[in-house]
């Protein structure tokens, strides 16, 4: 299995600095519409409150590049894995989709353009990302590492 090179990584790197400023954007965007508070309180609100929770996606997916990131070594395909997993959530095409936010996010999408030229750079780095393989044996087996890989560091085990 080919492990992943530094410009992968970097990639990877460049595509978790894009999809952070996408989610900077939405939580200003959507704090317009609410009342001011301190960023602590801010953090505690969309990590709590049900009406934040739509966001959930966007940045677990966010903590998972970053920690993947840190790690430093993950074969290409699993970066791969990533990157197809990020746009799919962004766009709403392929596996997993994610409704609730993605009925959300379409809306300020569409409505801000703040959300839209943040979402055109979160997209053209997830494309600088490698590409699956086509070999649909080993891309489902990136996919499931790359879940597994999320789902351990989750429980705080090591994969």
């Amino acid at each position: 299995m080919t492990r992943s090179d530094l410009p992968s990584l970097l990639a990877l790197e460049e595509a978790s600095r894009a999809l952070r400023g996408l989610l900077g954007v939405i939580i200003a965007v959507e704090r317009r519409f609410g009342s001011q508070q301190s960023p602590l309180a801010l953090l505690r609100q969309i990590m709590d409150d049900p009406q934040w929770e739509w966001l959930r996606p966007l940045y677990q997916l966010i903590a998972d590049i970053d920690h993947a990131v840190h790690e430093g070594d993950m074969p290409i395909t699993e970066v791969a894995a990533v990157g197809a997993h990020a746009l799919a959530l962004l766009s709403g095409v392929g596996a997993p989709v994610e409704q609730v936010f993605l009925e959300r996010y379409r809306a300020l999408l569409q409505t801000d353009p703040e959300v839209a030229i943040a979402h055109s750079t979160a997209m053209q780095a997830l494309r600088k990302l490698p590409p699956e393989p086509d070999d649909e044996a080993e891309r489902l087996h990136a996919r499931h590492q790359w879940v597994m890989r999320c789902k351990y560091r989750r429980q705080g085990r090591e994969c």
